[in-house]
């Protein structure tokens, strides 16, 4: 059986004891963590050198002048990406769940990283069954030649 290829994921958080901590966290469920960053700017000058990230997980409240918020649009619009928001607020974590996003509201444990990084995984696996990527065609069955005369 071939192993599945590891996950790799970004996280933007601000504070360095957080993020810190969800990498270790990560790292242990299997995840391949492949950046830190502590501010929208950062992620936006750096994210795209790196290897394409399967998921970022962010912070709503970030240090420099784009929040999360922004930064996670960008992700989402501009890098295709699909991101977790994290937040304090549950009005935030609310209006977030209502626009469709994924949000995480701290404090959280590791199975609350582990439903929502569950949650964004199951989503886009069942769009890339509505719209696969390689748009492959299947071609239409030929009818068999039943011509016994031949």
């Amino acid at each position: 059986m071939i192993a599945p290829a590891r996950k790799n994921i970004l996280i933007v958080e601000d504070d360095q004891s957080i993020s810190g901590e969800m990498a270790k966290t990560l790292e242990r469920m299997g995840y391949e963590v492949t950046g830190v960053f502590a501010s929208g700017e950062e992620f936006m000058e750096k994210a795209a050198k790196l290897p394409r990230p399967d998921l970022v997980i962010m912070d709503v409240s970030l240090a420099g002048s784009m929040d999360g918020i922004q930064t996670g649009k960008y992700a989402e619009s501009q890098l295709k990406l699909p991101v977790i928001y994290i937040t304090g607020y549950r009005e935030k974590a609310a209006m977030l769940e209502e626009k469709g996003r994924v949000p995480l509201l701290k404090p959280f444990t590791t199975d609350d990283l582990r439903a929502a990084i569950g949650v964004i995984f199951y989503r886009l696996s069942l769009r890339e069954i509505k719209n696969p990527i390689n748009d492959r065609k299947i071609p239409a069955p030929k009818k068999p030649d039943l011509n016994l005369n031949n």
